[in-house]
């Protein structure tokens, strides 16, 4: 195995373990509010599907021309509509489309559309963060990305949860809880990812504030509009930051 397939193996392994807390303490936060316990089964499951998101996102990162990056993210869509997208050429990245298929096998037909709908959204959105410049839209843009991702979690609830009374305050906390965690993921991260091309926003103060003003917003409306307890809402974040300072 070559140093950079190591680095890689390594790196995932770490976000794995990340992925896990994460998930664990998202089944906590869902529990507070829906007054239901996540099955163990479908916890396993977000964390697989985490990790295998994480490599499309790895390979989309280290696409360079916008032409190509654009063309790649066309087969994603194309596959998530009808899974005829062949992957064999690229062993981590079919595996990693594998285990998305294996973890949506069961799904019922209109939570899998959802999940692959959303899936989509982010595709798109992060395509257009990444040749985003102006610092209002690129946090706009992040903040749909954040509220997409948080989404993908509940195409897996069993149906007793949406038909709780309990549902809609779930979705308004799980879309305000993506929002924040990816917003501190890419304040954090512009320096090294405009450094390495995989966006156009300058790392300047102006830009830095904007973006990280965003987030103190979002993170006091978190608190204020979910009831939530501030150690809750840390163990949530611990796992988000582990994984931004671990990135695959």
């Amino acid at each position: 195995m070559g140093q950079e397939a190591l680095n890689l193996k390594n790196s995932f392994e770490i976000s794995t373990r990340n992925y896990q807390g994460a998930a664990r303490a998202l089944g906590i936060i869902i529990k507070e509010i829906s007054d239901l316990s996540v099955p163990e089964d479908i916890i396993a499951k977000w964390k697989i599907l985490l990790t295998s998101i994480r490599m499309v996102d790895y390979k989309l990162d280290h696409i360079t021309e916008p032409e190509k990056r654009a063309e790649f993210t066309q087969k994603l869509v194309v596959f998530l509509k009808d899974g005829t997208v062949d992957f064999s050429n690229d062993k981590n990245l079919e595996d990693a489309i594998l285990n998305i298929e294996a973890t949506t096998s069961d799904l019922e037909k209109e939570q899998k559309e959802f999940l692959y709908r959303e899936l989509s959204i982010i595709l798109k959105v992060t395509e257009k963060i990444k040749i985003e410049q102006n610092p209002i839209k690129f946090i706009e843009l992040t903040k749909l990305e954040g509220q997409a991702s948080a989404k993908i979690f509940l195409a897996f609830l069993p149906k007793e949860f949406k038909n709780g009374e309990n549902y809609h305050k779930l979705v308004h906390t799980l879309t305000r809880l993506g929002r924040v965690a990816n917003s501190l993921d890419n304040c954090v991260d512009l320096p090294d990812d405009y450094k390495n091309g995989q966006v156009q926003m300058k790392p300047n103060l102006f830009n830095r504030i904007l973006l990280f003003g965003g987030t103190l917003t979002d993170s006091v409306l978190l608190l204020k509009d979910t009831g939530l307890s501030k150690d809750l809402i840390k163990q949530f974040f611990k796992g988000t930051k582990a994984t931004i300072q671990n990135p695959s």
